[in-house]
């Protein structure tokens, strides 16, 4: 039992050393290791800190753009209340008759001054109608473009042989622009459209309030206007 002391000893010895040196690293290789270590964080950092310099670069561009938005922002507004307190130009005084609007002027027809019911063929006493429209523009609006519409009530189409009301609106726009280049409207200037019952004038409530929305429109407008000036 005495014998064996000093064995025990010595192993406790040695487990000791191993474990103060790493299980028997060598100490150059530990600290090169450290030192490894030390200049991958080192390098770390550096690259963390040219991160950092490129978000601050970043932060700044921004706040230099969003500052920009903000005057532009204030240069609109400031030229929208210019515009908003800008008094509306006057509308061009028109011949008898008609209603200046924006790039010329509008005429209306009452749709029973020119047609039958369901029909498309001009009357006899549309003709005078028509015949003062297109002096008018031969003469007072040489250089605008004559659009022509053609509007009805809502009633559906049922006996007259038309598809429906946009179909019958058309034909008579297009009747009625065929007089007007008979009576030397330049064909260029002339444009047929049908808008059906889509464009009431009122509600079609009642039998006269119908009679007001079946009509005829002319209007004469600069081609600026009316095209984007094709």
């Amino acid at each position: 039992m005495t014998r064996c002391a000093p064995t025990l000893t010595m192993a406790l010895v040695v487990a000791s050393l191993l474990a103060v040196t790493g299980c028997g690293e060598n100490p150059q290789e530990r600290i090169a290791l450290l030192e490894q270590d030390n200049q991958r964080l080192i390098d770390e950092l550096g690259m963390a800190r040219t991160d950092a310099d490129a978000a601050r670069r970043d932060l700044a561009l921004c706040e230099q753009d969003q500052l920009t938005c903000r005057r532009d922002a204030e240069d609109l507004r400031a030229q929208l209340a210019a515009l908003a307190a800008r008094e509306p130009e006057p509308l061009a005084e028109v011949p008898e008759g008609w209603t200046p609007v924006p790039g010329g002027a509008m005429i209306a027809i009452e749709g029973e001054v020119l047609f039958r019911s369901g029909k498309t063929t001009l009357r006899p006493e549309a003709r005078r109608a028509l015949d003062a429209v297109a002096r008018t523009v031969n003469s007072e609006y040489v250089t605008q473009d004559v659009l022509v519409y053609g509007h009805t009530d809502n009633v559906p189409i049922k006996k007259s042989g038309w598809k429906d009301n946009l179909e019958l609106s058309a034909q008579r726009a297009l009747a009625v622009v065929r007089y007007l280049e008979s009576r030397g409207v330049a064909p260029s200037r002339l444009v047929a459209a049908g808008c059906g019952e889509h464009r009431p004038i009122g509600p079609n409530s009642s039998a006269e309030a119908q009679a007001k929305n079946r009509r005829v429109e002319v209007y004469a407008l600069d081609a600026v206007v009316q095209s984007a000036g094709r």
